[in-house]
């Protein structure tokens, strides 16, 4: 080991003598740790400065120690056995605090190459020509789950209402998006094979599912398969899109050239792919496409370029990238054509024209810096082309999203949504006013782009447009994002790699996640702002919350059985061929008060909601001379003491001796005779006492 002082020119030099041998070692710079991997079935810790000994030794391993690797921010330690245990270490207490095994090639001879990418929590192990990979999840919380596995894709069925979502495990969830209720589930639908994309056809009918088993399938929402669609050729391959056309299906994500089903030939179960005619025009594998009607078709690659093909004729005519654009000369040639002026500032790196053998002599972007990860015609603006404007935005490597005119091709503005955090996605609604960006971290942005690059200009824009909202609704990265208005709410829904699905509005509205114990009740709780060209950008944000609800109305064609209220909320997991009664009427909930779910941890709060259709505080205005009233100009004739009347005199009540007597004399309870006999009786008594008296005497 050699290093250099500061002021000396010479380095200082030791070593380490160990007799047995090591197979590696590691450094940890801020502990000034030495780890060295020893072929004696220990890892020992040494002082750079104390060659003698070491100053710690874990035992634990049962074989010789092949691999160590610090994980530096943690002050642990990675440690791998000839046997194939994977060991980690606390280093302050020199203490294994988890061992793995049984998880890797069974393999007897092999060489080992040992890689731990700190900043995404993977572990690489290679064996001979295979490679293994562990990821760290997240410590346990308290964090609903909306899947068992990490979700890759979420969709909206806007005639259904529901939320279609897909994870790694190969596995369909279809959610209630007015509750939060998952309805249905499709297991293995691919096997063990992740689902990396899904897509609706036109009618909202059928679903497709792409994974990485190189296949495509067709389904109905009764968990049917009807088609698939031998995508990678009975090879594994990465699918990153799916576009449904109306006369065909385009499938993009892991070569350079385009997919291509025609489903006029669907009359087999098993589909094989077809010719694109337009043949090879990226230098690099294409990760999306959009489609513009009628026949504007766009590719996105991983090398930042952009390619305008003709749908009717899948012939390429133009490249767009944000150094440079060029025209293809002949739609039949594949080949790379001459450089084109872009009217606007020069690339940073040399640039020369194309030859014809397609060799760029500009710096490769190798590390996916421009690398196109979505793109999204803005169709609402539908007179870009005489007036001008963006109408194409991009978004990808770096956190750049970018705003193209397709027809003059022209980059008119670009700005760094997202610092730090490598690639990011994107979607906006279908009125063109949101768009949402998603990171690698978990982080949502919502943007106001009704009013921005509406107009074309000779300077690129970097400013960015109004960021209305900007949280961290997952933990991890972002999967997918959807934009969606059920009943003229807008919402946004996105999956991560949290296992979690999350819904929001707009502007400040509670995040649920799908999966929680409460169901919610969303169209009491949402509101969608309603365009308003009277105010100003920064009132938008200041009165949104004062729109009512009732701007808004349902879709006069929804499903009959979705409008009934529930008594059961219970969640159903069910196998691909069974469904589920919609028919069971939904619980029904307060309109004062509702129970709405914090964000993460499925803590109720509750919340009471009082709107207004508008609002408007003018000068009062002076009121008019009022007259007194009758009773204040007159109050003796209202308020004088009336007379006091003479009253008759109540007469003194009878004594109860003779009420009693004179009631029952009226029923003729006292005849003469019994009052003659008890007079004789008193009389007898009398007479008998004083005989009495007389005889003691």
């Amino acid at each position: 080991m050699a290093w250099r002082e500061k002021s000396k020119k010479h380095l200082n030099m030791t070593s380490f003598n160990i007799a047995q041998g090591i197979h590696a070692f590691d450094y940890h710079s801020r502990l000034n740790l030495i780890a060295t991997a020893g072929i004696n079935n220990k890892v020992c810790l040494w002082n750079p400065y104390v060659v003698s000994k070491p100053v710690g030794v874990l035992w634990g391993h049962s074989a010789s120690v092949i691999a160590v690797q610090f994980f530096v921010e943690r002050k642990q330690l990675f440690s791998f056995s000839k046997d194939k245990v994977l060991r980690l270490w606390d280093i302050q207490h020199q203490l294994s605090i988890q061992r793995i095994a049984c998880s890797f090639p069974k393999s007897q001879d092999f060489r080992c190459l040992f890689h731990f990418d700190e900043a995404h929590g993977r572990l690489f192990i290679s064996f001979n020509n295979q490679l293994a990979l562990l990821a760290m999840k997240s410590e346990a919380s308290k964090r609903v789950k909306s899947h068992e596995k990490a979700v890759t894709c979420v969709l909206y069925n806007s005639i259904l209402k529901q939320v279609i979502s897909s994870d790694t495990g190969s596995t369909v969830s279809f959610w209630m998006i007015d509750t939060g209720q998952k309805i249905k589930q499709f297991t293995g639908c691919h096997g063990n094979a992740e689902i990396s994309t899904m897509a609706l056809d036109a009618n909202e009918t059928r679903l497709l599912t792409g994974s990485t088993d190189g296949t495509v399938k067709i389904w109905d929402f009764n968990g049917y398969c009807h088609h698939t669609l031998n995508v990678g050729q009975d090879g594994a391959v990465d699918i990153s899109q799916i576009l449904i056309l109306k006369k065909k299906i385009l499938v993009t994500g892991w070569e350079r050239a385009i997919t291509v089903f025609r489903p006029q030939n669907f009359n087999q179960f098993f589909i094989q792919p077809e010719e694109w005619k337009g043949g090879i025009q990226h230098h690099d594998d294409i990760l999306c496409a959009a489609f513009l009607p009628p026949q504007t078709l766009v590719t996105g690659s991983y090398d930042g370029e952009i390619v305008l093909w003709n749908n009717s004729t899948e012939n390429a005519h133009h490249v767009l990238h944000p150094d440079y654009q060029r025209l293809l000369k002949s739609k039949l040639d594949t080949k790379p054509q001459k450089l084109l002026s872009a009217g606007r500032s020069q690339p940073s790196h040399p640039m020369a024209d194309h030859s014809t053998t397609g060799v760029r002599n500009f710096e490769i972007d190798n590390e996916g810096k421009n690398a196109v990860m979505g793109l999204c015609f803005l169709k609402a603006r539908k007179n870009t082309a005489v007036t001008g404007g963006a109408n194409l935005v991009s978004c990808g490597g770096s956190g750049y999203v970018r705003f193209w005119d397709i027809y003059k091709k022209q980059l008119l503005a670009e700005f760094l949504a997202h610092s730090g955090v490598g690639s990011i996605i994107m979607s906006t609604d279908k009125m063109n006013r949101y768009l949402t960006t998603g990171d690698l971290d978990g982080w949502l942005k919502i943007w106001n782009i009704e009013e921005y690059c509406l107009n074309s200009s000779k300077n690129k824009i970097t400013k960015a447009p109004t960021l209305i909202r900007s949280f961290q609704p997952h933990e991890d990265r972002i999967s997918s994002l959807e934009m969606c208005e059920p009943g003229g709410q807008l919402l946004i829904i996105s999956s991560s790699a949290d296992c979690s699905i999350c819904v929001t509005g707009v502007c400040n509205a509670p995040v649920w996640i799908f999966g929680q114990a409460k169901h919610w009740h969303i169209e009491n709780c949402l509101f969608l702002p309603k365009r308003d060209t009277n105010l100003v950008e920064s009132e938008i944000q200041k009165e949104i919350s004062l729109f009512s609800k009732e701007e808004s109305c349902l879709d006069p064609t929804e499903h009959s059985l979705l409008n009934k209220k529930n008594k059961d909320d219970s969640t159903y997991n069910v196998g691909p061929s069974e469904d589920i009664n919609l028919g069971i009427k939904y619980k029904e909930r307060s309109t004062c008060m509702k129970e709405t779910q914090k964000p993460y941890y499925g803590e109720v709060i509750k919340k009471s909601f009082s709107t207004f259709r508008s609002l408007s505080i003018g000068a009062l205005e002076e009121l008019p001379e009022v007259n007194k009233p009758a009773f204040l100009l007159d109050p003796e004739k209202y308020f004088r003491k009336e007379p006091e009347e003479e009253r008759p005199q109540t007469p003194e009540a009878p004594s109860l001796f003779e009420t009693l007597k004179s009631v029952f004399d009226e029923k003729n309870l006292f005849p003469k005779e019994i009052l003659d006999h008890e007079r004789k009786a008193k009389q007898l008594c009398q007479e008998k006492s004083c005989e009495v008296k007389k005889n003691k005497k």
